[in-house]
C-alpha cells in the first residue's frame, strides 16, 4: 500500500505512488575518480532501509527526487549513493527521501512513523506489530 523502491523498478507504481520514505542527510561526499560517477554518504543504511536486494534489482533503494540516484552499498547506519545526474550531488546537511527497497521491511524496523504532508508534521503513527514477528 505504500510502495517501494522494487515495485518502482518493476514498473508496478510511479514515483508519485510512493508513500513512505526515510528521511536522510548527505553526510559526507566522495572523491571522485575518472570515470566513475560521484558517490556520497547518506545517513540510513540497512537498520533503517533493510538491506533486501533482489539479484535483479539496481541497488538498496532510490532517492524519491531524484531518479537516476541509486543506493549501491549499505553499512548499519549509512548508505553509499551513486549519483547519475548531470547536476551536481546534493550538498552536505541536504535532507533527502529515501526509498527502501522492501516497504515491509523498513517498517518493521521502526516504531513509529512520521505522518507529513506539505512538508509539515501531521502525527504519528505508532507501529503496532513493531517485534511480533514470532
Amino acid at each position: 500500500m505504500f510502495g517501494d523502491a522494487q515495485q518502482l523498478e518493476l514498473g508496478r507504481c510511479a514515483p508519485e505512488d510512493i508513500a513512505l520514505t526515510v528521511a536522510a542527510t548527505v553526510v559526507s561526499h566522495h572523491a571522485v575518480e575518472p570515470g566513475t560517477p560521484p558517490r556520497f554518504i547518506i545517513d540510513a543504511g540497512s537498520k533503517i532501509l533493510g538491506s533486501d536486494k533482489p539479484a535483479w534489482a539496481t541497488g538498496y533503494g532510490r532517492l524519491l527526487d531524484h531518479p537516476d540516484a541509486r543506493i549501491t552499498a549499505l553499512s548499519e547506519h549509512h548508505a553509499t549513493v551513486e549519483w547519475h545526474s548531470p547536476e551536481g550531488p546534493p550538498a552536505l546537511g541536504e535532507r533527502l527521501r529515501a526509498i527502501p527497497n522492501h516497504v515491509c521491511l523498513a517498517m518493521n524496523l521502526v516504531d513509529d512513523v512520521a505522518v507529513v504532508s506539505n512538508g509539515s508534521l501531521v502525527e504519528r503513527w505508532r507501529v503496532a506489530a513493531r517485534g511480533k514477528n514470532s
